[in-house]
């Protein structure tokens, strides 16, 4: 069904309805499953809620202490990688977090950088 409502639209609406849900819809139901809103809980709703129970691609992804890479493969052709695609960088621009994709027919990567650590220093000692 997805294959056949995303063949009926252009590559840029496709673009423009996955900004969108990215920016409007995907916060608020990144909130509802896991309450709140944060890298690993996008990670998380991303892979587990969208994948597992929505069926719409497989997902995998990788950690590799500076990176996460994220995998989405489907069967809904381009219109489908440009929509999951803009969709994942706008979710995660609403985090600060910049995130560069690179799609093909039937699957979009995701490369998302982990933000800085907040390293506290210890507390200064007195002269």
């Amino acid at each position: 069904m997805l294959k056949t409502l995303f063949a009926l639209m252009t590559e840029e609406k496709a673009r423009e309805l996955g900004r969108k849900s990215g920016r409007e819809a995907d916060p608020g139901f990144v909130t509802f499953w896991y309450k709140k809103f944060d890298l690993e809980n996008t990670i998380k709703a991303i892979g587990k809620v969208t994948s597992e129970y929505g069926r719409n691609y497989r997902f995998e992804s990788s950690f590799d202490g500076k990176t996460h890479v994220l995998i989405m493969r489907h069967e809904s052709g381009k219109n489908a990688s440009a929509y999951y695609a803009e969709s994942v960088k706008a979710v995660f621009a609403l985090l600060g977090l910049d995130c560069r994709t690179e799609e093909n027919e039937d699957q979009v990567t995701a490369y998302v950088d982990a933000p800085p650590s907040q390293t506290l220093l210890p507390p200064l000692k007195p002269v």
